[in-house]
């Protein structure tokens, strides 16, 4: 979840810790140059509280907290009020200019907490599991399905065999006939479908590698999935939370496209030439498109 979104949330916190979030929120160009004890002064409290509330957010400490709120301040706002950063990003009040400059914003905040959780050794073993297997499964219901057949195009683009379901019915046989030659992707936001779950459980049977991209770690799928990827996201609809997961997701198989891309570029080369001659180059009189 986004810090300030999570800042929002005053029933997380004790009195001492929501006074705290109060001075920050209506003084935030004084965080990036405060030190946790002048912001301890200034609220009354202690630096172990202003400790234990980052902590709380989900950060190491102070100077964590600092480097990801002013990056999301200078991401979301421009005149940095942080008042209509925290509420629904979009409401009846805006414009259709402010509309174009928020979904921007919104779609690069996405991609920049997607980048910051990367694990780059994570990344490099994945690509090298995708690009050992005989075929790539991916796993995804509703929406995610969209983006489950957007990566399976780019994959066939870098010679990877891939494949995608839409139905639970293809999805079950297709984990009850893979083996631990195929490598399974899952998506999902809350990682808690429970049909999803049940494909998991049975890849894992079946000793197929996963790797799940959702938002939350502590959730069942999360813990039966071999490879855990966070993607910024959400839950609530009106807060973007659609597009904001799907704006992670496709940036993590971009990337890991990339990665198989970077290592075997002179033969996906060739092999483009190739694919042009199939369907037609842009100047010949029988191209397909």
């Amino acid at each position: 979840m986004r810090l300030l979104k999570a800042m929002q949330e005053a029933e997380r916190f004790s009195p001492t810790e929501q006074s705290v979030i109060d001075y920050i929120t209506k003084n935030p160009q004084e965080i990036a140059t405060i030190s946790i004890r002048e912001l301890a002064d200034r609220t009354f409290t202690s630096p172990a509280a202003v400790f234990r509330l980052c902590q709380k957010l989900g950060l190491k400490g102070y100077n964590e907290f600092k480097i990801r709120f002013m990056s999301e301040m200078s991401r979301s706002s421009a005149d940095h009020d942080i008042s209509a950063m925290i509420s629904r990003p979009i409401t009846d009040k805006d414009s259709v200019r402010d509309i174009v400059r928020k979904m921007a914003a919104i779609e690069i905040e996405a991609i920049e907490e997607t980048k910051n959780e990367m694990d780059m050794a994570q990344l490099e073993r994945i690509a090298n599991l995708m690009e050992k297997a005989a075929v790539i499964d991916i796993y995804a219901y509703d929406q995610n399905y969209s983006l489950a057949e957007t990566a399976v195009y780019n994959l066939l683009q870098v010679k990877q065999t891939a494949v995608a379901h839409n139905s639970m019915n293809s999805q079950f046989s297709q984990a009850l006939i893979s083996d631990k030659s195929h490598f399974a992707i899952l998506i999902s936001r809350s990682g808690e479908n429970k049909r999803l779950l049940r494909t998991a459980k049975i890849l894992r049977e079946c000793h197929v590698p996963t790797a799940l991209l959702t938002c939350n770690k502590d959730t069942p799928l999360s813990r039966i999935c071999d490879e855990f990827l966070y993607v910024a996201n959400t839950l609530e609809y009106l807060d973007c939370g659609g597009n904001i997961f799907s704006v992670g997701v496709r940036y993590y198989m971009d990337v890991l496209v990339g990665i198989i891309l970077s290592k075997h570029f002179q033969a996906i080369e060739e092999f483009y030439d190739l694919y042009e001659g199939a369907i037609g180059r842009s100047d010949a009189k029988d191209r397909l498109w």
